[in-house]
């Protein structure tokens, strides 16, 4: 079914629906099981993190995934797509260990600038959509953690990573992909 769909509307159609999908199965999860305490480097406010700031880093985490898929589904790019895995499931696994233990990176900035970059330097703002939506989600997150929860630290360390987990794929796309954005 998805061959008989256009590139120019296949490959949105599953960035977009795959970050709806992400979103939808973490409101799933967090009304299940209930939303995490709000965990600052100083320790607990003793709050809960609400849906508004818990919820929307998932579809920008989820259009990540999706672009793996489309990748994968148009046998694209194969080693570019293997390193946005890899990526990935580092970003997950560093958002996830924040979520269980405290360290002092947020999760929503390793997401979020990591995302922001990608879309800022590996597509050259192409997709200038998917760029709004990831700063829009960073506003809700900075508004959050800056001054709701006077949380600086965690934000700009999660900033920081986000960025440095970026390298290897800025690395890629200079040494072996100078024209990523052509094919």
């Amino acid at each position: 079914m998805l061959n008989k769909i256009k590139p120019s509307v296949k490959e949105p159609l599953i960035v977009y629906t795959t970050g709806l999908i992400i979103t939808v199965l973490a409101a799933i999860f967090f009304g299940i099981v209930g939303y995490p305490p709000v965990n600052t480097v100083s320790g607990s406010l003793g709050i809960t993190t609400p849906s508004i700031y818990m919820l929307p880093v998932f579809f920008p985490y989820g259009m990540l995934l999706g672009e793996v898929i489309y990748l994968g589904i148009e046998r694209k790019k194969r080693v570019f797509s293997l390193l946005l895995l890899i990526e990935c499931i580092i970003i997950g696994l560093f958002s996830f260990i924040r979520y269980v233990v405290q360290i002092p990176f947020s999760g929503h900035s390793i997401i979020l600038f990591f995302y922001i970059v990608h879309q800022c330097l590996t597509y050259k703002l192409r997709y200038p959509m998917r760029f709004i939506i990831g700063i829009i989600v960073l506003v809700i997150t900075l508004i959050y953690k800056i001054f709701f929860w006077n949380d600086p630290l965690t934000f700009f360390l999660g900033a920081l990573l986000g960025i440095i987990l970026w390298i290897p794929e800025g690395i890629y796309i200079i040494k072996k992909d100078r024209d990523f954005l052509s094919n």
